[in-house]
């Protein structure tokens, strides 16, 4: 591909792993601990799921860490300031003990790193529902060196989340890019294939081909493989290091 694309990358199970049952157990229970002078987490972990909802679906001009802090604290009868506060001591505290969630891909940091010395703009384009430390703390516990990247979604910058069309539209105007100068790089069909909607080819590392949606296999722009067949599709080279 020349000159090379953008490379937008998924985070969560495509740049770095993740024990996904193991996060989604620990991450309430964090979050209920820390708000737990607030309500109990019986409480608690309801609204979470009810708020985390309503984030998704943000049509807001508030980014949506904002509207998470508005809604939470509206929810919970309490300051903005308050909320703020639990969040950076969930995001900063009680996020750094799971870092064994997240294990490292070593071909995927050594497709970063290839890209990186072909001279290719990189974005990490994870669901940005939270703030951006806890989108480094993954990128670092993956190996993977942050100056990789150009731009990193995150719940401080995003007003928008996946896998609605709005977030891609909405990272291609951040980036200042139009979709044929992209190409997505994830696991998840149904989150990460909608970028093809838009004119973005995407590769899915993995998934088997009946899990894509119809209305984005129907775009011909997606392409499913292992770690080799991505690293030949973005023109890159093999090399004896690789893994797959």
């Amino acid at each position: 591909m020349s000159p090379r694309p953008t490379v937008l990358w998924d985070l969560d199970g495509t740049l770095i792993g993740q024990r996904r049952r193991t996060f989604a157990t620990l991450m309430p229970a964090g979050a209920a601990w820390v708000f737990r002078d607030l309500v109990p987490p019986h409480r608690f972990l309801p609204l979470l799921r009810r708020t985390l909802g309503d984030v998704r679906a943000n049509d807001s001009d508030h980014t949506n860490t904002e509207l998470m802090v508005r809604l939470l604290a509206q929810r919970l009868g309490t300051g903005r300031d308050v909320v703020a506060d639990r969040l950076t001591r969930l995001a900063e505290v009680e996020f750094a003990r799971l870092r064994a969630c997240f294990p490292p891909r070593p071909a995927a940091v050594a497709t970063v790193r290839g890209l990186a010395e072909a001279g290719a703009r990189q974005v990490v384009a994870t669901n940005p529902l939270w703030p951006r430390s806890t989108v480094e703390a993954r990128i670092r516990w993956g190996g993977i060196d942050l100056a990789s990247f150009a731009f990193v979604t995150s719940g401080d910058t995003m007003h928008r989340a996946k896998p609605r069309l709005e977030f891609y539209r909405e990272l291609l105007d951040q980036l200042g890019a139009a979709a044929g100068d992209c190409v997505m790089v994830g696991n998840d069909p149904a989150h990460d294939g909608p970028a093809a909607q838009l004119g973005i080819p995407v590769f899915l590392v993995g998934p088997p081909t009946t899990g894509i949606p119809p209305a984005v296999a129907r775009t011909g722009l997606v392409t499913v493989g292992d770690h080799h067949a991505l690293r030949r599709w973005l023109g890159i080279e093999e090399d004896s290091c690789s893994s797959s």
